[in-house]
């Protein structure tokens, strides 16, 4: 009678190990912050010790009433502000002389990244005597990830706005891009983008348009 009760006991713990929930897995650690952020409307935030996550930077910049996200108001003002600083001599509009200011001083990356170059700051440029992609990793990423980031996957986004491709760019052209990308990120249509929705967007695979 002892050696049965012995194994009903046996029997049952090995049942009750086979039932036990399975050990969690490890979570994911979250993905580094970008080296260099580009707002929707284009400008530039990069990483460095006073600015460690370059999104939220310019997330909190953008959030002028401290609400914990960034309401359509908040986010024309944040573009009608970098459009007067793009604005160079305050005719109302970007021409292409000051599109090529911003390409070459205020965000010469990108410049660099179209032509299949890759900035100092996050990695080796190819080597000229190397061939197109030889010993290169592909095109728009580097060792260390994709040297640009962005939440609306423009290649340019001041030239972006320019809808009548006349190398001028309106102020009037300038908010209908900026209503656009507001739109294109607020999926759900609640008029708030928060942060936490913001950086999934920026961490999704990009998919150009």
């Amino acid at each position: 009678m002892r050696r049965l009760m012995v194994c009903a006991a046996a029997a049952a713990a090995l049942a009750g190990t086979a039932f036990a929930d399975p050990p969690a897995k490890p979570a994911k650690p979250p993905p580094p912050p970008p080296r260099l952020f580009l707002s929707p409307a284009g400008e530039p935030f990069r990483l460095s010790p006073s600015d460690p996550d370059p999104l939220k930077a310019w997330f909190d910049q953008t959030d002028t009433k401290r609400q914990g996200y960034i309401d359509r108001d908040e986010f024309r003002a944040d573009a009608a502000r970098f459009f007067k600083q793009l604005d160079e001599n305050g005719d109302g509009v970007i021409d292409g002389f000051e599109v090529s200011d911003y390409e070459a001083k205020i965000a010469p990356e990108i410049a660099e990244w179209s032509l299949g170059r890759y900035p100092g700051e996050f990695g080796p440029s190819p080597d000229p005597s190397q061939k197109p992609g030889e010993g290169q990793p592909p095109r728009g990423r580097t060792r260390q990830g994709r040297p640009i980031a962005q939440v609306v996957d423009e290649p340019e986004p001041v030239s972006g706005a320019d809808f009548n491709l006349d190398s001028h760019i309106t102020l009037a052209e300038w908010m209908r891009a900026t209503d656009t990308r507001f739109e294109m990120l607020d999926t759900g249509h609640t008029g708030r983008l928060t942060l936490d929705a913001l950086r999934a967007k920026l961490n999704a695979p990009a998919q150009r348009r």
